[in-house]
């Protein structure tokens, strides 16, 4: 009993981590046009990445920045000196949002 119930609390662990997540308010969205650790080249902008960045992959994951790739969508956050701090790969239902 005890192990079904686990099962059941991690498929709606699952299901719930893919029906969306949450960005901050103050997220940009930009184009990524390549990048050479420890520098991202936004929109034509280069950024440099903050020490301890989060990465986000399309399933939520924290992955490392070489492991980013070179082209496509990307929201990001700066912190106060204007480095990156955060970066999130967009699902296919946040990239269409950013297409509207």
């Amino acid at each position: 009993m005890l192990k079904k119930l686990f099962c059941v609390a991690l498929l709606s662990f699952t299901i719930n981590a893919h029906a969306g997540r949450i960005l901050p308010q103050n997220v940009q969205a930009g184009q990524i046009r390549g990048h050479v650790y420890p520098e991202v080249n936004i929109g034509g902008k280069v950024y440099r990445l903050a020490p301890g960045v989060r990465i986000y992959d399309t399933f939520n994951r924290i992955i490392i920045p070489t492991s980013l790739p070179q082209g496509g969508r990307v929201f990001y956050q700066l912190d106060t000196s204007g480095a990156l701090i955060q970066m999130w790969l967009p699902t296919t239902d946040e990239e269409a949002g950013m297409n509207r």
